[in-house]
This record gives structure tokens, sequence and C-alpha cells, in this order.
């Protein structure tokens, strides 16, 4: 692990420090090891002492991918702007008004918030200013592409990204962006040695090296119960999970008790142990709520995105044994903690999940109601797949309810919609 992260390490250090020929470093790595190259570049942060902006929420589409820049770049003037006036020092300029304008192209708007961040270094020639975009899930990669090779685009000797130095992160599991170095001027790719085979021997040293004091070694072995997880290997997993469940819940890391308990429950459901897995999935609710209820520590908003993992995987579960009240319950809890993480994609598809459950309870309004709202915010952004889902949701309902004009409505609206994406499938 130490041997790759140092190779890692250097390469970047390397691109954002002394390659001034360069503007772009492509990286190519698949999504298991992207939020260790994330957490890279901003450990990398202190030592090199710029001004780095990192973004890993996951790439959907152009308007979503902007949107969720945008609100990461307000969020942190509003955290710099509070320490700024408690040391009454002069606050930030605001944030153009274009990063936020949903009617202007998304290029235009992250490049906005681009030059943004550059303007507040003091000396642009002694501090470099890097963006890093990692998003730890690419799902249209000839989308990420064509919105990344125009947001890169320039020209020298005056380009107008001067003096920022751009990490992009590519799926080198699906490449999008194997040829940027030909088509941007200025750039280079790398692909570390994260691959799977290579990450998980590491990570396996790493977690029996006896030298190495526990706190160090468990991290490892987390990840490791998620490896054997992906790979089905059901009671390997279990016992990592378990060992990690006791350390952390004898230490009283809340969080990760929480987080490993959840994992035992997610082994228990892969394997169709239903008991067993809403058994331990309902355990790790406590932890969690105790981490989120520490209001003197501001750590304790790691316990969310964990809270969010567990309510989903209840929902999923009660959706399985059609215990449709309880599934419906932990979707609309989930819901509201997909909408305050910008988890946009997850927002949605607990509003069809809670239509679901509305409908087989009988609640036909209820179930409309909640499968309208999630086609307006698939609609807001562009998130074709879950509106088609959403649309054919609300078009047998109406067939099953004799509803005909809002059957016929519906119909023609998914037309529209199939006539649309395949233009979009032909012009890509």
């Amino acid at each position: 692990m130490r041997e790759l992260l140092d190779q890692l390490t250097d390469r970047l250090r390397s691109f954002i420090v002394k390659e001034d020929d360069k503007v772009v470093l492509v990286v190519e790595v698949v999504d298991a090891a992207n939020g260790l190259v994330a957490k890279t570049v901003d450990l990398l942060d202190d030592e090199i002492r710029d001004a780095v902006w990192l973004f890993v929420d996951g790439y959907a589409t152009p308007v979503d991918f902007a949107d969720r820049i945008a609100q990461r770049v307000y969020e942190r003037r509003e955290r710099a702007c509070k320490l700024l006036e408690q040391a009454k020092e002069p606050l930030w300029p605001p944030i153009p008004l274009q990063v936020f304008d949903r009617n202007a192209p998304p290029v235009a708007r992250v490049r906005a918030s681009m030059v943004y961040a550059r303007s507040l270094a003091p000396n642009p020639d002694a501090v470099r200013v890097v963006w890093g975009l990692f998003p730890g899930h690419i799902g249209d990669p000839v989308s990420y592409r064509a919105f990344i090779l125009e947001l890169l685009a320039h020209e020298f000797p005056a380009p107008w990204c001067h003096h920022l130095r751009v990490l992009v992160r590519d799926d080198s599991a699906r490449p999008a962006l194997a040829d940027a170095d030909r088509q941007l001027p200025g750039t280079a790719t790398y692909t570390p040695r994260l691959s799977p085979e290579a990450f998980e021997a590491e990570v396996e040293d790493h977690a029996s090296d006896r030298n190495r004091p526990i706190d160090e070694r468990m991290p490892s072995v987390l990840t490791l119960a998620g490896l054997d997880l992906a790979h089905k290997r059901f009671p390997e997993a279990i016992a990592k999970y378990k060992l990690a469940a006791r350390y952390y819940g004898g230490i009283g890391n809340l969080a990760l008790y929480a987080l490993a308990l959840n994992g035992i429950g997610e082994v228990h459901a892969r394997a169709e142990r239903a008991n067993e897995a809403l058994a331990y999935f309902e355990s790790a609710l406590t932890p969690a709520f105790q981490r989120l209820e520490q209001t003197d520590n501001p750590g304790r908003v790691d316990a969310v995105p964990i809270l969010l993992n567990i309510a989903l995987n209840l929902g999923n579960l009660y959706l399985t044994q059609q215990r449709w009240a309880e599934a419906g319950a932990y979707y609309e809890a989930a819901k509201g903690m997909a909408h305050g993480m910008a988890h946009t994609q997850v927002e949605i598809q607990c509003f069809e999940n809670i239509g679901v459950c509305h409908y087989q309870l009988g609640q036909h309004v209820e179930a409309i109601r909640a499968w309208d709202a999630g086609s307006a915010l698939a609609r807001t952004f562009e998130a074709f797949e879950h509106l088609h889902n959403l649309l054919v949701r609300r078009r047998d309902a109406y067939y099953a309810l004799h509803m005909s004009e809002r059957y016929e409505a519906t119909v023609a609206e998914i037309h529209q919609l199939d006539a649309y994406l395949a233009r979009a499938r032909k012009a890509s």
C-alpha cells in the first residue's frame, strides 16, 4: 500500500509543482480506487501549500455536474467567510451569478467557478490553484468526454485556464479520455498502479502487518471486507466486518461501528438471509444515531452517509418482503438525507420506491404524487433513465385505474422522451 501511495503521490506532486509545460493531468482509475486518489490530492494540499479545489460528486449529466460543483463552491465560500469574519479579515468576494445560472451552458458555469477560484489566490505566480475533478462514478462516458474536452479546450500562449493546474479523473474500466493528450494541448495521462488485484494485495499486506499499530490496520480490514463482499466471499467478509465491529465498538468510534454492522447486514442480504440482514441493519441504526446526536462534535456529520446507506438497505429489504409501509417509511427517511447531501439520483429513486409502496397499499393518489415529484426532479437534472422509469410507473397506474386521458398523455410523453433520447444517442 505504502509503495503504491508513494508512487501516486510523487506523480501528482510532480505535475502540480514541476511540470510547467502541462495544464491538465488525466488520471485513469477505477471507481473503487477513486476515493484513494482524491484523498491523496487532498493531503498534498497541506504539503505544497497551494489552493486545492477538489470535487468528488458523481457525473450523470453536464447540468447535474455543474449544479454539484456550484453547490460545493458555495459551501466552501460559506465556511471560509465564517472563519474570516471571526478573524475580522476581509471576506471572499461574491461568487459570480453565472455559476448558479441553470440557463447558462454547464461548461460556462464550471469555467466561471474555476476562474473565481483562481481570483482568490493573492499571488497567482507564487500560488498554484489546483482544480481536481474526481467524480466517484461516471454514469455516461460519452457525455463526460464531450463535457471535459469542451471545458478544458484552450489555446497557447494565452489559455483561459492560465495559472490553473487541472486534475481530471477518467474511468480506466470504461475510458472516455484516453486520447485527451492528443485532443488538448498541455495534457498528460497517468494510470496509477491501482488495479483491483494490486490494490487488494497491498491492502492485505497493510492489514496483516503486525509492525503497524492496530488503528492503522483496521481501515484496511474494512476495505478488505468490502472487497470480499463484492466477490461474494461471504464468510470472509463477515469475519472481517465482525472484527472491525468489535474494534470500533470497543474504542467508541460510533460511525465506523455502525458502518461495520451495516456491512454485516449487507453480506447477509446478498446471501439471501433476510432475517439476519434485518437484525444487523437495525442494530447499525443505534450507533449511527448516537453519533449524529453528538451536537458538541462538528465531525458528527460523518454519520449521515452511513445512515443514508442503512435506510436504503432497510427500505430495499422490506420492499423485497412486500412490507410496503415499513419500506416506504425508510425510503422517506433516505429521501430527506439524499436531498440534504445533494444525491439527486438517490432522491429520485426514493421517490419512485415511495410511490410503489403507496400504490401497493392502495394509496393511489399518494403514489402518483410521489412519481410526479420524482419526474419533476428527474427533468430538472436531466436524469432521463429515471424519468423514463417514473413515466412507465404512472402510465401503468393510470391504465389500471381506468384514467384514460392521463394514460394517453403519459404514453405521449414517453414517446417524446424516447424520440429525444434516440436523437441524442445518434448525435453522440
